[in-house]
């Protein structure tokens, strides 16, 4: 094509067709430029559907992700519940001036029961590796960014917001109690079943005493303490009941809301890959 241009260009200076011979080169340049902006817009085009597939395959990965982080979130709001009500239990009974009932035992194992969250963040990093405006739709967008960079750093291992319940309570267990080792004394509870998107989480229950291994080894929860008349009296019990129950509240706010986000991005994700 260039080679035919370029005898049509020189069959015109010869001939001494000057006017004509700068029309076909204008011509020729706006052929050229039409050219070029073609190939951008094609170019474009390409990208636009590369960047369209790369962004329903990652959302269809962090889909998978959070379904799978959500039922290590919906265990640990369960266990964290638990403490709550342990907490109510044990303070009933300091209140009332109840005395001590083997049952107890389990409330003081829940009591120092705390929970965090690992999530995996791969895909996420990749999203913000090729940048977040890959995400079309600004709800997941923003869910996203709240999860990974506010609600799950507050849930992680040693974050700067909460401290750690079994570790403000460790040094006084270690002082005042006794592990639990009566084999007669049962404890169950049931999960309440969850759903997300299309997933449901259920069937999963705690028991003890329970029974594992090969040598069918028995083993049970529970913290017997070891005067509990002068716990109930101790104003140090007191004060750490007051600053884990205040801990674990403001966790399971924050456990709440990241359940909350959690179901309507994986939902908003569903219909966007539909």
């Amino acid at each position: 094509m260039a080679k035919i241009f370029r005898k049509a260009r020189q069959k015109l200076l010869i001939q001494k067709k000057v006017k004509s011979y700068l029309l076909y080169a204008i011509a020729e340049i706006i052929l050229v430029v039409i050219g070029i902006l073609l190939a951008l817009q094609i170019n474009a085009l390409n990208q636009s559907r590369q960047r369209t597939k790369l962004e329903k395959t990652l959302l269809n990965q962090i889909k998978f992700e959070m379904l799978e982080i959500y039922e290590d979130v919906w265990r640990d709001a369960a266990n964290l519940k638990l403490g709550e009500k342990s907490h109510e239990n044990l303070r009933d009974h300091i209140v009332q001036d109840r005395p001590y009932a083997d049952s107890l035992c389990f409330s003081f194992h829940w009591l120092k029961v705390d929970e965090y969250i690992y999530p995996t963040t791969a895909t996420y990093g990749r999203f913000k590796e090729v940048g977040l405006d890959i995400i079309k739709n600004d709800t997941i967008r923003i869910h996203l960014q709240s999860l990974y960079e506010g609600h799950f750093p507050r849930l992680a291992k040693n974050n700067a917001y909460t401290p750690d319940i079994s570790e403000v309570f460790n040094d006084y267990y270690l002082n005042s109690f006794k592990p639990n080792s009566d084999m007669a004394l049962t404890f169950h509870f049931q999960l309440e079943e969850d759903t997300v998107g299309s997933r449901i989480y259920s069937d999963v229950s705690y028991h003890f005493p329970r029974t594992s291994g090969q040598r069918k080894d028995q083993s049970t929860i529970g913290y017997v303490p070891l005067d509990f008349e002068a716990l109930k009296k101790d104003p140090k019990f007191h004060m750490l009941l007051e600053q884990t129950r205040r801990y674990r509240s403001n966790k399971l706010r924050h456990y709440s809301s990241v359940r909350s986000i959690m179901k309507e991005v994986v939902e908003v994700i569903e219909r966007e890959l539909k």
